[in-house]
């Protein structure tokens, strides 16, 4: 796989039957194929369970022309509509802004702060940081477009004041402004410089007026497009213009207004409202702040600016090469669109959810995360050149890891910091998500993570229910329809990694749980992370990481609210709603090596009411489960969980098994920090007793129950052999016995 091997994504990525979803394709060669098929297991290993793809048969495949289509990285923000024509004639113009540079040199490009230049029209003008930091301005003039150079330097991460003044009849260009001091040691400082260009600016401009970017208009291309965003937060922007003495603004814009918006508003008489392309940070801090408030939905001042950086991308804006109609009957399940050019292939998974007004439903929904799918979109985790990144060795490079090298135009993810070193609060399925395929292997264990361990699932359930006998649902659905949708099951199945809920869905559970549901919470890491969706952006998602979690980096203080919502963000613990409230174990550790099984407790082998677990498999006198998977070795790895009756696990909730009892982790495995007070020893596998995975039971005062297993690797385990082993038995035991005792929560 490289730049040239076929990709693609799907619009939307959760659909309903019915409904269409567009196909957005770039590809070197001149045709390609198309088929859509039902996803089942993906992985190729001996220890699995066989590929189990279906073609869809009512969708016909198709031939299609193939082209490469790049996409324009890098925020900034737009006025397409603001009067550049009444720049024609006037005596004088001024920008006012203040700025903070995050990555004034190094970039590789030009970083522009503002621009409405014209190439073809040589006019417009435009404030920039060359390579090397230095302030430049250009205007077009009769012989073409102009430029200077000031010696002023930008310090990264400094604030700095700045007045751009252009007086047409002499020529002169001045910069005014002042550098903020950072500290205490350091003073504020006065700049002002003047210089001339050679002709008469020409200033009027049909060009959108872009803030923190060029003026380009191009968003898509066959080629790949250089970058000319600003890395940096830039707090306000002023444009007036002077003629015959008098002056007045053609833009005047206050960033503190409608954050939780892609809209930016001019608070000049004009009253014109501007938009945001490829979602820059919003509710940062700003030149003002001063920690008085660190939540801006409160704070009088202090959030003007707008984080703008050089890689951010929310929407691809690729071209759709076909559109696809999903057919009324389609059942809900996992699907993807397999495109072929016959020297590369595809397959681009998308989803369909079951029809809402359905009168019959299955007994059973699988509740497949895509919002963890969204997080860790494209991670470049492995990349020790970035802030953030994961210090572990690459051992395995598979096609998709390496055409993200090719391609970074597809962007980054949750777990990255941006090229200047920030941490990305944003994410979005607008692009292709490379891993985020059936087949994707984990370039840090070589074996399948999050969608493709998932798909082992959906193996799994129509071996024991049947493809009629169960539903697939997303976080998407859950998030927009939540309580409404859930109460229609008797049993709902998690995720292998369900790590990114928002309040609305945590809401959901509690109320499925209140009203007598199942649930089989089968990962680990789960219901983590503080999330914000918005269902008008349904491909967008926001988290803030704050000071505690399992973590890349952590946000500055001050910037650790949701722009989309305003809520607080972090860990769902410290809000007061951690997962042992909900399904009995929480997060607690975490090692990318050799996992554990479980021992069935005594407790557990002696309580009448959880005799229906052990039958089948070697389970009525066996003492060890999960000693095995395809990958990590055992049952009980990478991120794991454990009962905590302090942090909110029900006190009748009782461990059915749990590593301790099977010689337990190995050093290798590490407790989270916010498991950890002073003294901080004894945080290790062979060190801590927190360092462990309990397989749990507890019913609920609603008449429902809930089981949960622990760990992330419990899939690895329970496909093993074909689904033929003990994990997989006990797993089909509670779903049986779910089933048999559950009531939908009508």
């Amino acid at each position: 796989m490289s730049s040239s091997h076929i990709i693609g994504y799907v619009d939307p990525v959760v659909a309903s039957p019915g409904s269409q979803i567009a196909v957005k394709v770039s590809c070197s060669k001149a045709t390609y194929s198309s088929k859509v098929l039902r996803l089942g297991p993906g992985f190729e290993h001996p220890n699995a369970p066989p590929v189990d793809h279906h073609l869809v048969e009512a969708i016909p495949q198709k031939s299609h022309h193939g082209k490469p289509q790049y996409s324009r990285l890098g925020s900034f923000a737009r006025f397409k509509e603001w009067n550049g024509s009444s720049l024609h004639g006037v005596d004088s113009w001024t920008v006012n802004l203040r700025c903070q540079a995050t990555l004034p040199e190094g970039a590789g490009h030009e970083q522009f702060l503002f621009s409405s230049i014209d190439e073809d029209a040589s006019s417009g003008f435009a404030g920039l940081l060359d390579e090397n930091g230095h302030i430049c301005i250009r205007v077009g003039g009769v012989d073409g477009i102009q430029e200077i150079t000031f010696s002023t330097k930008l310090v990264r991460h400094q604030w700095y004041t700045l007045e751009i003044t252009i007086d047409c009849s002499t020529r002169k260009i001045k910069l005014k402004g002042t550098a903020k001091g950072r500290d205490l040691g350091e003073p504020s400082v006065p700049l002002e410089e003047e210089n001339q260009v050679s002709s008469i600016p020409q200033l009027a401009s049909k060009k959108p007026l872009t803030v923190a970017s060029d003026s380009s208009e191009c968003l898509v291309s066959s080629s790949p497009i250089k970058s000319g965003s600003f890395n940096g937060k830039i707090d306000g922007f002023r444009l007036q213009a002077t003629s015959n003495s008098t002056t007045n603004d053609l833009l005047d814009i206050d960033f503190s207004l409608l954050i939780p918006t892609d809209q930016i508003q001019d608070v000049s008489s004009n009253k014109r409202l501007g938009e945001l392309i490829n979602a820059p940070a919003r509710a940062v801090t700003g030149y003002d702040w001063d920690a008085s408030y660190n939540d801006w939905t409160r704070a009088p001042y202090g959030y003007g600016a707008i984080h703008f950086h050089d890689d951010d991308l929310d929407d691809a804006a690729w071209e759709t090469d076909f559109d696809v109609l999903l057919p009324t009957e389609m059942r809900s399940g996992c699907y993807g669109v397999l495109v072929d050019d016959g020297l590369s292939s595809d397959i681009i998974p998308f989803f369909i959810r079951p029809s809402l007004d359905a009168s019959k439903v299955p007994p059973v929904a699988l509740i497949i995360p895509t919002f963890t799918y969204t997080a860790y979109a494209n991670e470049h985790m492995h990349d020790e050149s970035r802030e953030a990144h994961f210090a572990t060795e690459v051992v395995a490079q598979d096609e998709y890891f390496k055409t993200l090298q090719d391609r970074p135009d597809i962007g980054i993810s949750l777990y990255d910091s941006h090229s200047d070193g920030s941490g990305a609060v944003f994410s979005t399925l607008k692009r292709p998500v490379l891993n985020f395929r059936p087949k994707y292997c984990f370039w840090a264990f070589k074996g399948p993570r999050e969608f493709p361990a998932d798909l082992w699932f959906i193996g799994f359930l129509d071996r024991k229910l049947g493809i009629e006998g169960y539903d697939v649902i997303t976080d998407h659905d859950v998030s927009l329809y939540g309580a409404s949708l859930l109460k229609k099951y008797k049993v709902l199945i998690s995720g292998s990694h369900p790590e990114y809920p928002t309040y609305s869905m945590l809401d959901g559970y509690s109320s499925f749980l209140e009203n007598g549901g199942h649930f089989m919470y089968l990962g680990g890491n789960g219901y983590y992370w503080v999330t914000s969706h918005d269902t008008k952006r349904p491909h967008r998602l926001e988290v803030r990481r704050a000071d505690q979690g399992c973590r890349t980096f952590e946000l500055p203080p001050g910037n650790w609210h949701l722009s989309m919502t305003g809520e607080q963000g972090g860990l769902w613990r410290p809000r007061g709603r951690p997962p042992q409230k909900l399904f009995g174990v929480g997060s607690c550790a975490l090692g990318i090596s050799h996992g554990a099984g479980y021992g069935i407790t005594d407790e557990a082998r002696s309580d009448p009411r959880l005799s229906f677990l052990f039958h089948g498999a070697g389970l009525e006198s066996g003492s060890i489960i999960g000693d095995f998977a395809i990958s990590l070795g055992a049952a009980s790895a990478d991120e794991i969980d454990r009962l905590d009756y302090s942090l909110g696990t029900p006190k009748n909730a009782v461990i059915v098994a749990t590593t301790k009892l099977a010689g337990g982790h190995s050093d290798d495995f590490l407790l989270f920090n916010e498991e950890s007070m002073f003294p901080m020893i004894n945080t290790s596998g062979r060190t801590s007793d927190k360092v462990r995975s309990d397989v749990i039971y507890f019913e609920t005062s609603g008449g429902g129950a809930v089981f949960s297993v622990g760990s992330m690797n419990w899939v690895n385990a329970m496909a093993w052999k074909g689904y033929e082993n003990n994990v997989a038995q006990i797993t089909a035991n509670v779903l049986h016995e779910f089933i048999r005792k559950g009531k939908s929560c009508k």
